[in-house]
């Protein structure tokens, strides 16, 4: 009879395990025709051409950390400043993120004082390897695949398996805190 709340406790875990993965199957063939699309939008951003049709208008930026992670970024306007964030960093920027559709899901236009204070470790991964190449003054589009933002989860106004495509400028630095070293 002791045994009987544990049992329970691992059944109760193994069904809702199991409830789970079903949810992210039926994500998976409810939102196809949107991943699909998704990903098409990300295919051809990767093939545009530059204005004078020379060169690829997104750069494919790798970080160092996953190199199996990419996002395209396009750069606006070059900076003036001469050090790019780190991952433990805090960053002062403008913001607006879309939908490949153009839906917005969130804009710092929106608040009083449109600059706010990000700890980019804190962000989507997509967002902090965008912020970690780019140095203050910096103006980018980047545009994140779903697995560098939020994958399958689905998030207030974001479906699952989003691109997520920002305007962003760096305005500063504030908290340039250096990677934690061992001793």
């Amino acid at each position: 009879m002791k045994r009987l709340p544990h049992i329970i406790f691992i059944a109760m875990g193994v069904l809702i395990a199991l409830s789970s993965c079903n949810k992210e199957e039926n994500n998976w063939d409810k939102y196809e025709d949107w991943r699909n699309a998704n990903n098409d939008f990300i295919e051809a951003k990767a093939e545009e051409l530059n204005a004078a049709g020379t060169a690829f208008a997104y750069e494919q930026i790798t970080p160092d950390w996953d190199k199996g992670s990419a996002i395209l970024m396009k750069r606006l306007k070059h900076g003036t400043g001469t050090k790019n964030p780190l991952y433990t960093s805090y960053v002062d920027v403008i913001y607006k993120g879309t939908l490949y559709d153009g839906t917005p899901f969130d804009s710092t236009y929106s608040y009083t004082d449109s600059i706010t204070t990000l700890k980019l470790s804190a962000t989507v991964q997509g967002f902090a390897m965008a912020l970690t190449n780019m140095v203050v003054g910096d103006s980018c589009e980047i545009i994140i695949p779903a697995y560098a933002g939020y994958g399958e989860q689905d998030r207030d106004k974001i479906p699952p398996y989003s691109a997520l495509i920002f305007g962003i400028k760096l305005v500063d630095i504030p908290a340039y805190e250096k990677p934690y070293q061992k001793k």
